[in-house]
């Protein structure tokens, strides 16, 4: 009865959206002051005794099954979002903070971190990704689009945005399976692809060998810390959902790397979930899902800019359509589930439901955005005159 009573004072604090909760004792109690409830937290059973990091605790028992969620999702994320302070210990969120240190340490972290996530096996992924194996939001030109064609979408939107032409070298800093690297072969660009993930690099040479395009397209498990401007140069850099793995204390490493690796003139896009403010990570998600990972907030991009003289030249929000992906990815998951829990077991469909289901409310209705900056280095006077082309289909840039 008193760790009843220490959640029951942990509901009641909570500001916000009014909510129910069905006690494994058969006790039903509203929180909030609206007259309908907009979700209900329903326990099968009582929850094991300790409330010292309640985000990880709640999390956690959602996993093992103590409880389910009925009702709306986007609700009970605008009330995680508006009740951090109480979800959120100052001391675990110091803990969290990503720290500095040697380069060497951070890549090590980095290696580990992305094993955690994208080493799952190329087999997981390709249960429930669409056939272009793009692990990013996509752009839903079109309300009726496939999740295929709003990723093709997705592509086309990064390499007209950076003016990919023939001959061009382009550099794609975290590439994922290689569906981008692809599609700037097939106009012409020479591409060298970086990621830390072993099976994503397996995968992605195995895709660009099928596509015959093993001569124009180079995939290296390499470190973004390990670019030597000095060495080689790039006409073009794109990085998409892999900022999100920096850490703010090295966000000027990146930049630095990035910027020393791209010609003068040249142009670089960078696609990377965002937020209003530089809060820590959900400590959660840290722990389960993406170690190490931090969402930048748009004002600490934009502070890196001057410094590495690169100017910003368009900036544009896929908040919905990430929420739109992610609701996709959440579909095609849940009707794999048999096959996912043959290979990991209940307990994880059930972390990554909530993974998936959370994601795409806190997009709609929480402070996670998504942003892709296109930025030049140094002055850049051959641009197009306005960015209209990029939103009609088959037009033209038109030229100064």
């Amino acid at each position: 009865m008193l760790f009843k009573t220490a959640l029951h004072t942990l509901f009641g604090s909570l500001q916000g959206e009014t909510f129910q909760v069905h006690y494994w004792d058969g006790e039903d109690r509203r929180y909030g002051d609206g007259i309908d409830s907009a979700f209900t937290l329903r326990f099968h059973r009582e929850p094991p005794v300790h409330l010292e990091n309640p985000l990880v605790y709640l999390g956690e028992c959602y996993s093992d099954g103590v409880y389910d969620i009925d009702g709306d999702w986007n609700a009970l994320f605008r009330l995680i979002n508006a009740n951090k302070v109480r979800l959120i210990p100052d001391a675990v969120s110091r803990t969290l903070q990503r720290v500095g240190g040697t380069l060497g340490k951070l890549k090590r972290h980095q290696k580990d971190n992305i094993a955690h996530h994208y080493d799952l096996g190329n087999a997981f992924y390709r249960l429930w990704l669409d056939d272009t194996m793009c692990y990013s939001c996509a752009f839903f030109r079109h309300p009726d689009d496939s999740l295929e064609q709003a990723q093709l979408n997705k592509i086309a939107l990064c390499l007209d945005k950076l003016g990919i032409e023939p001959g061009m070298r382009l550099l794609d800093i975290g590439c994922g399976w290689g569906q981008l690297a692809i599609a700037a072969a097939e106009r012409g660009a020479r591409v060298v692809g970086l990621t830390l993930s072993e099976e994503q690099a397996t995968g992605a040479r195995i895709r660009i060998a099928e596509c015959g395009l093993s001569d124009r397209v180079e995939i290296r498990l390499m470190d973004y810390l390990d670019l030597k401007g000095e060495v080689e140069r790039f006409d073009r850099i794109v990085s998409v959902g892999m900022f999100e793995h920096v850490g703010s204390a090295h966000y000027t490493d990146f930049f630095d790397r990035a910027a020393d690796s791209l010609e003068p003139g040249g142009l670089m896009l960078l696609h990377s979930i965002t937020s209003l403010s530089s809060d820590p990570p959900n400590p959660w998600v840290d722990k389960h899902i993406f170690p190490g990972g931090q969402i930048p907030a748009v004002a600490e991009i934009i502070a890196q800019l001057a410094g590495h003289d690169l100017h910003l030249l368009h900036v544009e929000s896929l908040r919905l359509h990430y929420a739109r992906t992610l609701e996709h990815w959440l579909e095609r998951f849940n009707g794999e589930h048999e096959a996912v829990r043959a290979l990991f077991g209940e307990r994880f469909i059930r972390m990554w439901t909530l993974y998936l289901k959370g994601s795409a409310a806190s997009f709609r209705s929480a402070d996670l955005d998504i942003h892709q900056f296109l930025l030049s280095k140094g002055l850049n006077n051959h641009l197009p005159r306005h960015w209209g082309h990029l939103y009609h289909e088959g037009e033209a840039p038109q030229r100064w």
